[in-house]
């Protein structure tokens, strides 16, 4: 009677079938033997059941099939098991969540750059790379890191991405020569070098009134038209195109002169001055003294300057040659300076090296100028980046008419505060190529250590400006930080709780050791760790840490503390050890 009552419980649902090898189970099993009807009729109960659970066969030393654990003494059996707590967000911040408790995505579209900081996936990306995926909507980044934390380790990873992926990274003025050695290592198949040009004292020479490869870019186009013309055909689009390039090599021979100028004389120069400059350029090229693909040197323009001639005379509308000769005498003598006296001899010979198309890889070296030679390093960053900048156009303008092909750049703007305090234009260059980077197709790197280095420019304008740089980047990237730096971020970026503990935790020095031996010397705990923002209305950032291949360690391109190596290593020189 006991096992009828047990079975009609088990059939109704309102008890579990008890555990074979138990004395109530091996009854209920011979007794389900003995009546196989009333056993068939539970079974097909239970199927039907709306409550399944069936009982663990058996149980494992580390724990129950049914995930309940043992009962008795010391086991810890849970006899309800609750439902996961539930909660609700938008597809925005809760992306990534489900099936996994960590929201980390992981980009791999793009350079490697190294792992993710959380779950250790590897994550890629560049500027280029995300903007043709649709990630970011501009083709640029802006970089803030305190100084020695791996900025400039992380950009020459993205310098050789670009490479391996058919860009060409200029680097258009290095202050500090550390993208000279990732530049000479890289090498094309066909066995062409990456391209450094060294500027500065006994280094090289830079005539500001060179027309750079855009103006080489003009006989190459007037060459193809000329051939069209031989053949009966004609391209209005090739001749426009020829007329503007002209007039736009004029207008950058005209503004480096008078940037330069300004920068000796210290205030800006009178428009009459620009004007004396612009006709004398013009009408040299028409008296054919030289071309687009000759150039003059500025003796050459203070020359033509001082003897005068009809059209300057009436331009200034001077009454005479002694008037004419008063006019221009201040012009002249701010002229006379860029060849030589606080400019040195840079800017008074023809360009050295021109920039190679062709190459893999470009860096403009100016690492040789003292660091005390304010005005020299100004004009010098000027001039490279409008050789560099005019090269790029000149690219894309060869390639818009099959003359060549299509190339894209990485322009790479390290130590950005001394770049945009070098002279007056300079912001306004940098501004101009923000806007346009994508109809130029380049990508930017603007790197700095804080916000503060834009604040400090000279003028109010410039600081707008500068600031803005910030907020029209497509991405963000963040190392180690003050506090106080991310307030003064918080206008643009939005920060989370843990994202801002990250960076602050990043600006950090390395723990405090006894011992100094090399072998045992600790890292900054914000070394290669970097927060990557790829949009700005507060979606999760991406936490990295930066990894180096076999071949960058081995290579050791991205030591920049080469100077200091002998003293880091612990190393002394024998003439230098104490008796």
């Amino acid at each position: 009677m006991q096992l009828e009552e047990l079975h009609a419980r088990i059939t109704a649902g309102d008890t579990e079938q008890p555990w074979v090898f138990t004395t109530t189970g091996r009854a209920y099993k011979r007794w389900c033997a003995e009546h196989p009807e009333r056993a068939e009729q539970a079974r097909t109960a239970r199927k039907a059941s709306q409550v399944r659970y069936g009982k663990p066969r058996f149980a494992t030393r580390y724990g129950s099939v049914d995930g309940r654990g043992f009962s008795g003494l010391f086991s810890g059996r849970m006899s309800v098991m609750s439902a996961p707590a539930a909660s609700q967000t938008s597809t925005n911040f809760g992306c990534g969540f489900n099936p996994w408790v960590v929201g980390a995505i992981a980009p791999a579209v793009g350079v490697p750059l190294g792992v993710h900081v959380l779950t250790g996936q590897d994550v890629s990306g560049d500027v280029l790379s995300w903007f043709k995926a649709g990630i970011i909507g501009n083709p640029s980044a802006f970089v803030l890191a305190l100084p020695g934390l791996g900025k400039s380790t992380l950009i020459r990873k993205q310098f050789i991405g670009a490479i391996a992926q058919g860009h060409v990274p200029i680097v258009a003025g290095d202050l500090k020569g550390e993208y000279v050695a990732v530049t000479e290592a890289m090498v094309t198949p066909a066995g062409k070098r990456g391209q450094v040009i060294r500027l500065g004292h006994g280094h090289g020479h830079l005539n500001p009134l060179a027309a750079g490869a855009l103006g080489e870019a003009i006989p190459i186009m007037e060459a193809r038209l000329a051939q069209l013309h031989a053949r009966g055909q004609d391209d209005e689009k090739l001749q426009e195109a020829i007329t503007e390039t002209k007039e736009s090599v004029h207008s950058r021979q005209v503004t480096m002169v008078v940037a330069l100028a300004e920068l000796i004389r210290g205030t800006p120069l009178a428009d009459f001055e620009g004007l004396v400059i612009s006709t004398s350029l013009r009408r040299m090229r028409e008296d054919g003294l030289f071309s687009f693909a000759s150039p003059p040197l500025l003796r050459d323009l203070v020359d033509f300057i001082r003897e005068g001639n009809t059209d300057l005379t009436r331009a200034l509308f001077a009454g005479g040659a002694d008037e004419y000769r008063h006019t221009v005498r201040a012009l002249v003598q701010t002229l006379e300076s860029l060849t030589d006296g606080v400019m040195g001899q840079v800017f008074a010979e023809h360009t050295t090296t021109k920039i190679d198309l062709n190459a893999p890889a470009i860096c403009i070296d100016v690492s040789a100028i003292a660091r005390g030679d304010q005005k020299l390093k100004a004009g010098v960053l000027l001039s490279c980046w409008s050789d560099a900048y005019g090269a790029m156009e000149a690219a894309h303008v060869l390639a818009d008419h099959d003359l060549a092909p299509q190339r894209y750049f990485l322009a790479i703007l390290d130590e950005m505060w001394a770049t945009l305090s070098a002279g007056a234009g300079m912001v306004q260059r940098v501004n101009e190529l923000t806007r346009l980077n994508r109809q130029d197709g380049t990508g930017l790197l603007m790197i700095t250590h804080t916000g503060r280095d834009l604040e400090a420019l000279p003028n109010e304008v410039d600081v707008k400006t500068a600031m803005g740089f910030i907020e029209r980047a497509g991405m963000v990237i963040c190392g180690g930080l003050p506090a106080g730096e991310l307030d003064r971020l918080a206008g643009v970026l939005q920060f989370s709780a843990a994202e801002a503990s990250m960076i602050t935790a990043w600006s950090k020095g390395a723990p405090i050791e006894r011992t100094a031996t090399r072998q045992h010397q600790k890292a900054p705990l914000g070394r290669g760790k970097f927060m990557l923002k790829p949009s700005k209305d507060g979606s999760a950032g991406i936490p990295i840490q930066v990894e180096l291949t076999d071949t960058e360690k081995r290579t050791n391109i991205h030591d920049t503390n080469v100077r200091l190596r002998e003293y880091l290593d612990g190393h002394r020189r024998p003439e230098a050890a104490i008796a």
